[in-house]
């Protein structure tokens, strides 16, 4: 059964090429890499929270238990993320001690290693540490996952989108208040209460339009509206410079909120466009094929130290290195990334997740194979157990799709 949604994996080729060329470009790209970094919430959003929803229905109606529902949920993120997480943490961590990467940001890599990098960075280093700084996102999108899986699994399925709505909320306070304060930018811009409400958003969205007759669902679909928001996160995107810099924390906190909702919105009429040539081109083979393995290349592409803004590359060219060499430069460390991107998804990712989809579905087959039932109940049983294997298939499916969203 194959419930990949069309143009999801188009749409984060496009956010995780923004974050690439945010870092490349070093900001003079404007901000386009938070953007990026915020599409990939509200899709993380999107997905996880229903896949939670479509659990915890399976608790209400399937005779599921929540014990088990947690760690199939946690089970799968682990096998998703982790493998290549901690090796590339293993691989950093051995580099620098045999002197071959640079040491000093050595302190951050307990954080890195417990998935509180946005803590480490935001609260305790208060800059940007080069190579490493794009790890907090992914810690973002963890404590997301241990903080609202059990709590959306305990609550009845008809009560997440309140959930939802109150992340939002605490969110959008928790960011006026911070402002007001005056925190430090950084630490607002990596807190997890100003980001974990993104993906609650994207939640709403999600079941929103999983109505099957949602007025929102149909006004969504049309290539219209996709085009209209693009076009306004454009703009908010562009102006971002400016409005970043407001001293109002409530008209911050409102264009913040705004940019929030036309992000999810976005996600949400990609889910539902009905245009086929917008789909088209979202499902372009490169494009999709870049969103498959977004999750190894952004984890990857900014360890690959920049190749002409270096010393040595400006001893090369007498002092100022020309923009064709800068180009030559960005276009060959995105190469190395993605080379490293496809190795790390045929070698080590989809054998995971290969391995993970015939141990899920392994304790089914065997139940139906040994269970002996009586002519009165196997009929309600075989219905049961087909019900339970086309809900565990749909969510692996959504759940590979995923790829740890958050860039």
């Amino acid at each position: 059964m194959n419930n990949r949604i069309a143009g999801f994996d188009g749409l984060r080729a496009i956010a995780v090429l923004m974050v690439f060329f945010q870092h490349r470009l070093f900001g003079d790209a404007g901000e386009i890499g938070h953007l990026g970094v915020w599409i990939f919430f509200a899709l993380s959003g999107f997905l996880i929270i229903g896949i939670l929803s479509a659990q915890r229905t399976r608790i209400e109606t399937a005779g599921g238990r929540f014990g088990a529902e947690l760690r199939r949920f946690l089970l799968r993120r682990t096998l998703r993320i982790f493998p290549i997480y901690y090796l590339m943490l293993v691989v950093m961590s051995v580099l620098m001690a045999c002197g071959i990467a640079s040491p000093e940001l050595a302190s951050g890599m307990p954080y890195h290693f417990a998935y509180l990098s946005n803590i480490w960075i935001g609260s305790v280093l208060h800059f940007w540490p080069g190579r490493y700084s794009h790890l907090w996102s992914l810690a973002i999108e963890e404590q997301f996952y241990l903080v609202f899986a059990p709590l959306l699994l305990l609550l009845a399925a008809r009560r997440h989108r309140a959930v939802c709505w109150a992340i939002v909320a605490a969110g959008l306070v928790a960011l006026l208040a911070m402002r007001a304060a005056h925190w430090q930018e950084i630490t607002i811009y990596t807190h997890p209460l100003t980001n974990f409400w993104l993906l609650a958003l994207g939640g709403i969205g999600g079941l929103t339009i999983a109505r099957k007759r949602s007025a929102l669902r149909a006004w969504l679909g049309h290539g219209v509206t996709l085009f209209g928001l693009s076009l306004a996160l454009v703009g908010l995107c562009a102006s971002e410079p400016i409005w970043s810099r407001l001293d109002n924390p409530l008209l911050f906190t409102t264009v913040s909120a705004l940019y929030g909702v036309c992000i999810a919105a976005l996600v949400c009429s990609v889910a539902c466009c009905r245009n086929a040539v917008v789909i088209g081109l979202l499902e372009t083979g490169w494009l999709a094929g870049l969103g498959r393995i977004s999750y190894g290349f952004y984890l990857y592409h900014n360890l690959i130290p920049d190749l002409t803004r270096n010393r040595h590359a400006a001893a090369l060219f007498g002092g100022t290195v020309p923009w064709w060499a800068h180009a030559i430069g960005i276009g060959a460390s995105f190469a190395i990334s993605i080379v490293m991107a496809m190795l790390s998804w045929r070698l080590i990712e989809a054998p995971i997740l290969r391995l993970k989809t015939r141990r899920e579905a392994q304790p089914i087959e065997t139940g139906t194979a040994s269970a002996t039932v009586s002519p009165q109940t196997s009929a309600p049983l075989t219905t049961r157990r087909e019900h339970l294997r086309k809900d565990e298939s749909r969510d692996q499916s959504r759940d590979t799709t995923t790829a740890s969203d958050a860039a």
